[in-house]
């Protein structure tokens, strides 16, 4: 718990909402590096570790990105019985996104599920399910004239995850949105933002004898996040966020038990700092 403790005193964390934001390519850099930590509970259960991204002007229209990439400290579930764990390299994301206009990017994302996959022992929490996945869609983005200072980013997009460990999940329609507000005359831009993913068919896993349905078509997931931006210089910044949470995953005995999560439920903290270059 100690560990625990200092660990999470010494920073918080860098979340992972897929593509690297909803808001335009900057025009005014060549790209950005960052890094930071994370930090999540839920009850007995908690998780903590490294991230660290990049992002890279091509062109002024086009960007590359790496997320997710880093380190899980731990994850794991205070029980009797349970094992502290859980940790080890975390995926690396690829992603791309072009402007279409001003205003309007299209994006994909590929998962590289290089991370550990398996639980050791009951109660540890890996940092990869192993799952190699496709994220794509668009995105809108504007300043609102009759505030300024504010804006707002919005996306939407399709998940697409291939078959691992004898499971496949169905088809995810994912929607999400920011809304940004750089108070006048500071350093400080305020954020909120949430997202809504859907999981629109059924997901199937082999028994040993066939491909099966699960019943978990229209699952949900919902994540709600406030937090703030701090502009040290014109290259630095540091970011941090409270995250919340919730899953509703349809199943039914039918399944025997056999489920594909998405995020889960959970409270999170989430920081780093990023440097323009």
């Amino acid at each position: 718990m100690i560990k625990k403790v200092l660990l999470l005193a010494a920073a918080l964390a860098t979340s992972s909402f897929a593509t690297w934001d909803y808001f335009g390519i900057p025009q005014n850099s060549m790209g950005s590096v960052k890094g930071g930590m994370y930090y999540d509970w839920d009850g007995d259960w908690s998780q903590m570790g490294l991230k660290v991204g990049g992002r890279f002007n091509i062109a002024p229209t086009f960007e590359l990105s790496v997320q997710g990439f880093g380190y899980q400290v731990w994850g794991e579930t205070d029980c009797a019985g349970c094992e502290e764990g859980g940790n080890g390299i975390r995926d690396l994301v690829i992603g791309g996104r072009y402007a279409l206009a001003s205003m309007v990017n299209v994006f994909i994302d590929f998962n590289l599920p290089i991370g550990k996959d398996k639980k050791n022992t009951l109660g540890r929490t890996p940092p990869s399910n192993h799952e190699m996945f496709l994220y794509f869609g668009g995105q809108f983005h504007n300043d609102i004239p009759a505030l300024k200072g504010g804006s707002f980013g919005t996306e939407a997009g399709f998940f697409f995850g291939f078959e691992h460990h004898n499971k496949e999940r169905g088809l995810e329609l994912r929607l999400g949105g920011e809304f940004d507000y750089n108070i006048p005359s500071s350093p400080v831009t305020a954020l909120i933002g949430g997202q809504l993913w859907i999981r629109l068919f059924r997901s199937e896993y082999d028994n040993g004898v066939k491909e099966v349905n699960l019943h978990d078509d229209w699952s949900n997931q919902f994540k709600f996040w406030v937090g703030a931006n701090i502009a040290v210089n014109e290259q630095i910044s540091i970011n941090a966020q409270i995250i919340a949470r919730s899953q509703d995953l349809k199943k039914k005995s039918a399944d025997n038990n056999v489920t594909i999560n998405m995020e889960g439920d959970a409270l999170g903290l989430a920081a780093d700092v990023e440097f323009k270059f």
